[in-house]
């Protein structure tokens, strides 16, 4: 298993709000097709080919990052992204796919599905996993070996949310849901996203 970081901004849109509500995450780089099966020197040729490039270094840099998220990371590898308010995302990722009707000014073909593992803030993280947050690539691989990630507490996440519903009771637990239930019909957007995040919160 491999860990990443993500931005959220695919082709220079912000799409937090759409990675989140959709569980998916995407990069950018409309217009070089399907990935899927494609070695590294066709990747190369059709980021070439399409885009225009005034150094070998850049079209480097978008190649490893297309080809980090297409082919290196792989099913069920670990991402980190942020999120508001110093929220960090922790997401199991799915295969990679190719969403013909986003290969356009969408810029979203690239995808992958995945399954929230956890909301956490930054500073609950380890230096190392927040020296990853830092970097300014679209995508980059944790350098250190995995257990440098201290990541244990996802594996005991779910002990931990057992015995808190035990404690606060059925009955506060649905009136708490009914309530995010209906900030989900708030006219407000940054209302509607924060209930959403906790909605998922309760469900994982």
């Amino acid at each position: 298993m491999n860990i990443f970081q993500m931005k959220t901004k695919p082709h220079n849109q912000e799409r937090l709000n759409d990675f989140i509500q959709g569980k998916f995450i995407a990069i950018g780089w409309p217009g070089i097709g399907n990935l899927e099966g494609a070695s590294k020197e066709e990747v190369r040729k059709r980021l070439a080919d399409k885009y225009s490039y005034e150094s070998s270094r850049s079209l480097g840099n978008d190649l490893g990052n297309v080809w980090a998220f297409s082919e290196t990371m792989k099913n069920d590898d670990i991402v980190f992204f942020q999120g508001h308010q110093n929220d960090v995302y922790i997401i199991k990722v799915g295969p990679y796919e190719y969403e013909k009707k986003y290969d356009n000014e969408e810029g979203m073909a690239h995808q992958r599905k995945f399954v929230l593992l956890k909301v956490v803030k930054k500073y609950e993280l380890n230096s190392k996993i927040q020296e990853l947050l830092r970097n300014r690539s679209a995508i980059t691989k944790f350098k250190y070996a995995l257990e440098e990630a201290e990541l244990g507490f996802l594996e005991g996440e779910s002990s931990v949310k057992n015995e808190n519903v035990l404690s606060v009771g059925n009955d506060i637990l649905l009136e708490a849901l009914e309530i995010v239930c209906k900030e989900l019909k708030s006219e407000n957007e940054d209302r509607r996203f924060q209930a959403a995040v906790e909605l998922l919160r309760f469900t994982k």
